[in-house]
């Protein structure tokens, strides 16, 4: 998932074509980029993770938010799911064990799910979202908070935020959503940014643009934010270990801007990594002649 990637494409407030957004798209997908050049908004599917912190933000509760979406009658099995990773955890003391094949919890029978129809569709409609919407909540965020070195006791606070990614090159700033962890270090608050992704694959690029980055508000960061990528299966936060140098970040941004603009415009994804198409908001251009859009079809 990209959820803000596309977030930051469907904010009106960031100009089509700006080459910080540009490059940003035409690196995660060339044709993604014609796709956005060509006037089509992207349609993101639905996130289970990036909806569980949304509401975990709020500082409601897990069940609270149970209740609301529809679930108020598999609440024993959903409290049944967190005991069981809770264990298999203590069982097996390796990162995100529940990930491992053996673990046979999260799974509620067919008969238990008459009458779920409308709960499930908060949740876009898939079974699956609803134990990552829950492992997210109860654990990988504490697995994030630890990897970043945040104590439990420190009165921390995890908001979505906003901020401003600046090039020279550019007049106008992106707006870009990211998860900030603030945390109070003496008489000040420390400030880590939370981007997700893989451990494995950093995305240089973005990670390099958020670290010149800027809050949108008035108010400027009190330190420098530390910045961590956030995987999103194993609940690792990693570091960021920055190889692109500074001097050839403002090059780079402006070379594939360029390609962004005049192609050309290969299905990357599509030919290397199939899945990624998955959590793609231009899936639907790419795969559904149906569903092509006239600004998509002046471009082809």
């Amino acid at each position: 998932m990209y959820t803000d990637l596309f977030l930051a494409l469907l904010n009106r407030h960031n100009a089509r074509g700006h080459p910080i957004l540009s490059a940003l798209v035409y690196a995660f997908c060339p044709m993604a980029a014609h796709w956005w050049l060509a006037g089509a908004d992207p349609v993101p599917p639905f996130d289970p993770v990036w909806k569980s912190l949304e509401d975990l933000a709020s500082g409601e509760t897990l069940m609270e938010y149970l209740v609301r979406y529809g679930f108020d009658g598999l609440i024993e099995e959903i409290r049944t799911y967190i005991r069981e990773v809770e264990t298999y955890r203590i069982q097996h003391p390796i990162q995100a064990p529940e990930l491992m094949p053996l673990f046979r919890g999260g799974k509620i029978p067919a008969g238990r799910r008459f009458g779920s129809g409308n709960a499930i569709n908060n949740l876009g409609g898939d079974w699956r979202n609803l134990f990552v919407y829950i492992r997210t909540w109860a654990f990988l965020s504490q697995d994030w908070r630890i990897g970043m070195q945040i104590p439990r006791d420190s009165n921390y606070t995890m908001t979505g935020e906003r901020v401003l990614l600046n090039l020279p090159l550019a007049r106008l700033p992106v707006q870009f959503n990211v998860w900030v962890w603030k945390v109070p270090v003496g008489h000040v608050r420390e400030t880590k940014i939370g981007l997700l992704g893989s451990d494995q694959n950093q995305n240089q690029l973005l990670l390099s643009l958020m670290k010149r980055c800027n809050p949108s508000g008035d108010q400027p960061w009190p330190n420098t934010p530390t910045l961590f990528t956030l995987d999103r299966e194993t609940g690792e936060a990693s570091h960021f270990d920055q190889t692109l140098s500074d001097k050839d970040l403002e090059k780079m941004v402006q070379s594939l801007a360029n390609l962004a603009r005049n192609g050309p415009y290969p299905p990357l994804n599509a030919l290397r990594q199939p899945s990624i198409c998955k959590g793609c908001g231009y899936r639907h251009l790419c795969f559904d002649k149906h569903f092509l859009s006239p600004h998509a079809m002046a471009a082809l």
